[in-house]
């Protein structure tokens, strides 16, 4: 009887894989950082229509089409962070420090017949393959909390309504809940853990096992690690000196990984502590293609589409409720593994740039990101699977835009002077909340809000006919809202409040690049 149990339950939780995404799941592969090469990272990514830097071809392929000749670079990044949050009238803050490789590049410029001639068309054919970061995950975040009324056991008895203690009880050799497809885990652990119970027998109605005017002290920890990378083969074709064309094959990658600590101090002596382990790996492809017009010496315009990325995900998750009550113990869920598709939204970047007698530049970008576009897939590629999640995403997301500003001011012949500034437009409205399927098998309650992003950057580098060095330092300014868990349909007096929480990336960048 336990086997046939064991096999059915297994088959059902095949079944029910597609219901364990949601948003924020989405989210994860398809924001992205501004990262780059030294001088791009100095003028806040400003390049669109400058073109002539290894990083710019990830945002516009035409930028490719500038360079005369071939060039090798490496790009390494010292990062200094620190996250400060405010949450119930406690503060607190984390520091992290993490030293990594940000791009590689190789760049082969191939002039045609037409350059050394001196007649007008194609005078270059270029291709490149780049190595670029896109996005760091690394971040070492403490939140500590005031007094609260609201309980993540209000959460669970909420999130546990319409079961039973039957379907929530393991019986030896007979019944398995983690083996059932309709069961949410995050429901077991709290029953399990004595953080809830039925009003009555077979009620299908819970109660959390905090009385209602009891005090909660709240805290959150969590270690991320991972990034998204982009290796790219790249086209770029020079036209005249006046109009640049180029077009790029991508491929993305994705690794994450994230333990989480959310805890809860009782005022009437003990608490709960709930982990999560979450990974998520995967890869996927998508095509840029762009322009850059120069009417004048002094003028360049850019634009640029890029498709959106169809990522191949798996993720694996699972939890521990430590409970301190009445009893003393933990109980934990098994590993669960989940195979599907996200696609990204697509991005066009409009840009313009000024160049005054060689000597200094203004530079000017923005970038249009289909947010409500993205999708969530099950592993066959299928939409219709995801609907209330794909629903949500037109909901409470926004299409977000970046704005950036660059500059730069050549000192002599060798030496000189950057800086920029970028801003990242909220992407979540704010009243988005984390809704997820009731028979979920992921116990990660908390979400983060992106409110804003605001980039600070300066450098300098010098030049020689074969080589040249250079140095950025960027400050990235990370604004979201911490939700430890969704409390929207929730008694108001039982309702979360939101922790304020700054993540400062301070990042040193240096490149040193060969020319041949």
């Amino acid at each position: 009887m336990k086997r046939i149990l064991a096999t059915l339950g297994i088959a059902a939780i095949s079944c029910s894989a597609m219901f364990s995404q949601t948003l924020f799941d989405g989210l994860k592969s398809s924001e992205t950082d501004i990262i780059g090469t030294a001088r791009y990272s100095s003028m806040a990514g400003a390049f669109g229509a400058l073109g002539g830097d290894a990083s710019a071809i990830k945002d516009n392929p035409a930028a490719l089409g500038i360079y005369r000749k071939s060039e090798l670079s490496v790009t390494a990044n010292m990062l200094m962070q620190t996250s400060n949050s405010s949450w119930l009238g406690a503060s607190s803050s984390s520091d992290l420090y993490k030293i990594g490789a940000d791009n590689f590049s190789l760049i082969l410029a191939s002039p045609t017949w037409r350059s050394e001639s001196g007649a007008s068309g194609l005078q270059s054919s270029n291709f490149s393959f780049t190595y670029n970061k896109l996005r760091n995950f690394n971040r070492s975040l403490e939140i500590k909390g005031g007094n609260s009324s609201s309980s993540l056991t209000d959460y669970m008895a909420y999130f546990s309504n319409g079961l039973t203690g039957y379907n929530l009880a393991y019986v030896e050799g007979e019944y398995e809940p983690f083996d059932q497809s309709s069961i949410p885990w995050l429901s077991i652990l709290a029953f399990d853990g004595y953080m809830i119970y039925e009003t009555g027998s077979n009620t299908k109605q819970w109660e959390p096992l905090l009385a209602s005017d009891e005090k909660v002290v709240p805290s959150y920890t969590s270690e991320e690690t991972g990034g998204i990378h982009q290796y790219s083969f790249g086209w770029s074709g020079n036209f005249s000196n006046k109009f640049f064309l180029g077009f790029t094959a991508n491929l993305q990658t994705i690794n994450y990984s994230q333990t989480s600590y959310y805890k809860e101090a009782f005022s009437n002596n003990g608490g709960l502590s709930l982990r999560n382990n979450l990974t998520m790996t995967g890869s996927g492809v998508n095509f840029s293609m762009g322009a850059i017009a120069a009417p004048t010496d002094f003028v360049r315009f850019g634009f640029s589409f890029q498709t959106p990325t169809f990522y191949s995900i798996k993720t694996s998750n699972y939890g521990t409720l430590d409970y301190d009550t009445e009893k003393l113990g933990y109980v934990q869920s098994p590993v669960y593994t989940l195979n599907t598709q996200t696609q990204t939204p697509f991005q066009f970047n409009v840009s313009g740039a000024f160049i005054v007698d060689k000597q200094g530049l203004i530079s000017a970008e923005y970038i249009f990101k289909n947010y409500k576009g993205m999708r969530l897939l099950d592993e066959d590629g299928i939409s219709q699977t995801y609907n209330l999640e794909n629903g949500d995403i037109k909901a409470m997301l926004n299409n977000s835009r970046t704005i950036k500003i660059g500059g730069e001011y050549r000192l002599t012949d060798n030496f000189s002077l950057r800086a920029g500034y970028a801003n990242v437009s909220s992407i979540a409205k704010e009243d988005a909340t984390k809704w997820v399927r009731d028979n979920t098998k992921r116990t990660d309650t908390e979400y983060f809000l992106h409110n804003r992003t605001d980039y600070y950057t300066a450098g300098f580098g010098y030049r020689e006919a074969s080589w040249y060095i250079d140095f950025a330092y960027m400050r990235k300014n990370n604004d979201e809202s911490f939700y430890a868990y969704n409390s929207t349909n929730m008694d108001e007096n039982r309702a979360t409040t939101p922790a304020k929480v700054l993540t400062k990336n301070n990042n040193i960048v240096v490149t040193l690049g060969l020319r041949f």
